[in-house]
């Protein structure tokens, strides 16, 4: 099992609370009212500091601290499960159940994200990266026969994962994100039985 060193553990922690005061800023003011600087001087830490980490003002909403346990967590059922089922039980596993554990804030941030133009352009774009890296997990994974459907395996994967955070969302929380997740895999999956 992978250990954090103590760099890496400061760097996260660092990540951690320069998205939660920014989120406070973002929510009281609007995201297009918040400069970076204002972000940088209510964390300590210089504007080109957040800009090294987080790359642009959205990411750092769009940051989400799940994404390494998620990958370690995916590839680690892709060794043993189909390549749907092994998406769906990873998302349920690692994003579904954080979620829940820091429920406030993953709802009030992802619905911002939904809410905001900006936001929700960008992170149509981070699913189109997301997309890729997923493509090529499965294309080291999937027997040679099918390595030419990881993309569409990939993308259809991230769909029903966006329509369901979307629910999620929209619910206010209400459904669990764990069922919404699983609900639209099933869908997904039973899509070719459709008539």
């Amino acid at each position: 099992m992978y250990m954090m060193t103590l760099r890496e553990k400061n760097r996260r922690r660092m990540l951690y609370e320069t998205q939660r005061e920014a989120m406070k800023l973002f929510l009281s003011r609007g995201f297009d009212c918040v400069p970076v600087e204002d972000i940088a001087a209510v964390v300590g830490v210089a504007g080109s500091t957040i800009y090294r980490h987080f790359k642009t003002k959205e990411g750092i909403v769009l940051w989400d601290e799940h994404d390494e346990a998620l990958d370690v967590g995916l590839t680690g059922r892709l060794k043993s499960q189909a390549p749907l089922e092994a998406i769906r039980d990873a998302f349920v596993q690692t994003l579904a159940q954080r979620y829940q554990t820091d429920f406030d804030f993953q709802l009030a941030r992802v619905s911002f994200i939904y809410a905001t133009p900006a936001l929700h352009a960008a992170a149509i774009e981070a699913d189109f990266r997301a997309r890729e890296d997923l493509t090529q997990a499965l294309a080291r994974t999937l027997s040679r026969k099918h390595k030419a459907a990881a993309q569409l395996l990939a993308g259809a994967s991230l769909l029903a994962l966006d329509v369901a955070m979307d629910r999620w969302q929209a619910c206010k929380g209400e459904c669990g994100l764990d069922t919404l997740i699983a609900a639209e895999f099933d869908r997904l999956a039973g899509l070719a039985a459709i008539h």
